[in-house]
């Protein structure tokens, strides 16, 4: 499994875009142990970025730019005040951050093309439209097959776990969690120490 303390850790896509080649060529290096790789719990391959810098240097490959700006995460809940609470956490990390908040999986649905996140906190238990019913949707459109899915739930059921994480979810939290396991499950690097939660304005 990724133990993501040690830095960040990209999609097979986001290397094959990093190294100019096809996600094919990606996994065919992976496969054969040639580029080092991980499983998420979900059975998703995820690459240490500085490993796939020094595959780069072996093979004498020029790395493409890689995309600047915030990580983009879409907090869907109909759980107001823990989405509110996620926003928070976020908001002690060091990393360059962006939020943005839906209450439902029709809402989520919209803010994956108006927001356009990197990584969506999904919540599996909502009225209407649930997590599970969201994460086969977003993973079933080619458009959007490469954000990132957390699964979230306050009721360990094993099988409707194992249902999302089929899905394409990465792995799934249990409520209620902290900072560390947040951090961890995002894969986002904690340089400093963390400070105690602030209030920041959070995207609806």
């Amino acid at each position: 499994m990724i133990d993501r303390k040690s830095g960040f850790f990209l999609t097979p896509n986001e290397v094959a875009a990093l190294l100019r080649v096809s996600p094919i060529t990606v996994r065919q290096w992976a496969q054969k142990g040639e580029l080092p790789a991980e499983l998420t719990p979900g059975g998703h391959r995820r690459f240490d970025a500085r490993a796939v810098e020094a595959f780069a240097q072996q093979r004498k490959i020029s790395l493409a730019q890689r995309r600047g700006g915030a990580h983009k995460i879409l907090i869907v809940d109909d759980d107001v005040t823990f989405a509110e609470y996620l926003c928070e956490l976020l908001g002690g990390v060091p990393d360059d951050i962006r939020t943005a908040k839906a209450h439902d999986g029709f809402e989520a649905g919209r803010m994956m093309h108006t927001f356009k996140p990197d990584i969506m906190l999904l919540d599996l238990r909502m009225p209407r439209l649930n997590g599970l019913q969201v994460c086969l949707q977003i993973k079933a459109d080619p458009q959007l097959a490469d954000v990132r899915i957390i699964a979230m739930t306050g009721y360990a059921d094993a099988e409707q776990i194992r249902e999302v994480l089929r899905a394409g979810a990465e792995c799934c939290l249990t409520k209620p969690f902290g900072i560390k396991k947040l951090t961890t499950a995002l894969a986002l690097t904690v340089t400093k120490p963390h400070k105690p939660p602030r209030h920041i304005p959070c995207g609806s």
